[in-house]
């Protein structure tokens, strides 16, 4: 997207909007194979926009819509109500299933963040077991403490949170320690480290109780490798495509 003319974008940063007014952005779901419970359903909400013309915008790229535009607000709001719609109705087949919600660095430094969230979940009638908010690392790091103020008080409102694009640095676990995320996802930079590097970190985030998603998992030895070696959850082609609804079984990827 970024090669693209402004002319273009401002194209673009039009009809996200028209999409988030009227509704058109499209989920998707990408399920997550938990090592521990197979069976127990997670999955990463995520979303795209298809132009009259056929082109699919990706997530990352809304994203970076969305900051240019500010429109940060206006996609958190709808990726938060798009996942609690659907982890409630998850909780009617599955009390104990999980949805993992990406939201902005607006989302993160806005002190109102929280009570807004839990209110939108009340209004849903929807227990807050199974809620994951996550956050990207970059963001957490660009203001400490309110990252930490809106982090908290998720957590009093049992709310999980995962720190997203978590990194080899070694401010990394500082952060973690300082924000107590119940869960973290890896980098693909991480990902493609010695395994040894990922094992170190695995440990350390499990000495913590902090759970570890492994994404983009793509072959069957990468599954063999991180499932031996504790990774608790793993995403991926391989694992499972993205789907358009939460109706679904996972088929045995692991002999």
């Amino acid at each position: 997207m970024h090669n693209q003319t402004p002319e273009k974008n401002i194209k673009l940063m039009r009809l996200m909007k028209q999409a988030i007014d009227e509704n058109l952005l499209v989920a998707s779901y990408h399920p997550l194979l938990q090592t521990r419970f197979p069976g127990r359903k997670i999955y990463l909400l995520s979303c795209h926009l298809k132009t009259a013309t056929g082109q699919l915008i990706p997530y990352n790229s809304l994203r970076k819509l969305a900051g240019m535009s500010n429109m940060e607000p206006d996609l958190d709001r709808w990726m938060a109500g798009t996942g609690l719609q659907a982890l409630k109705r998850m909780h009617l087949e599955q009390p104990e299933a999980s949805i993992i919600i990406p939201q902005s660095g607006n989302a993160l430094h806005n002190a109102e963040y929280p009570r807004w969230l839990d209110r939108q979940r009340q209004r849903e009638d929807l227990s807050s077991r199974g809620l994951v908010i996550a956050f990207h690392l970059s963001q957490i790091a660009k203001d400490l403490k309110l990252a930490r103020d809106c982090i908290q008080a998720l957590h009093k409102l049992e709310i999980e949170t995962m720190i997203d694009q978590f990194s080899e640095h070694p401010a990394a676990i500082k952060i973690l320690k300082v924000m107590n995320s119940s869960y973290i996802s890896v980098t693909q930079k991480l990902l493609d480290a010695d395994d040894e590097v990922i094992h170190r970190i695995i440990n350390v985030c499990h000495k913590r109780g902090v759970r570890i998603l492994l994404p983009g998992i793509r072959r069957p030895q990468e599954v063999n490798l991180h499932w031996s070696s504790g990774a608790d959850l793993l995403e991926g082609p391989y694992i499972h495509p993205a789907t358009k609804d939460t109706e679904f079984s996972f088929p045995a990827v692991v002999s």
